[in-house]
């Protein structure tokens, strides 16, 4: 059983969807083409429900180095902030990027402008509980 995280295409998975490998089944294409760098394993296993061999199907790409799991804070943040937004996320998602790109991963440090651009657009409370949960998040990731 993979862990928790966003699910990114390694080359080999990039390749694969291009030309499928004989060893990979349907299932397994259908899994590939959900992976996007932005999607957690919860969000494909939400999607995909119903679909039968969806646990042995994730283990043979993990395992075949098809796909691997980002614990990269930046990309559990903007998944955080795109699973309890949703289309509302892409303000957030965007200041959460120009933090990053001004200040690298010591952009954690500067969560309060993160924190204000979320009670601008989306109101007191969604901001408190997105604080919360990202600092959550945070520690989780600093362990």
């Amino acid at each position: 059983m993979m862990e928790g995280g966003i699910l990114k295409l390694t080359q080999k998975g990039r390749e694969a969807i291009k030309n499928m490998p004989p060893e990979l089944t349907a299932r397994c294409r259908n899994i590939l083409v959900q992976v996007n760098g932005r999607r957690s394993l919860d969000d494909i296993r939400t999607t995909l429900k119903g679909l039968d061999g969806f646990e042995e199907a994730m283990e043979k790409l993990a395992v075949g180095r098809y796909i691997e799991v980002s614990r990269e804070c930046i990309d559990l943040v903007k998944a955080l902030a795109e699973q309890m937004l949703g289309p509302k996320a892409p303000t957030l998602v965007k200041k959460i990027d120009e933090l990053h790109a001004k200040h690298g991963d010591a952009c954690w440090d500067h969560l309060d402008e993160v924190d204000k651009t979320a009670r601008m657009f989306y109101g007191e409370i969604v901001a408190e509980k997105l604080k919360t949960e990202i600092a959550s998040l945070l520690r989780e990731a600093k362990k």
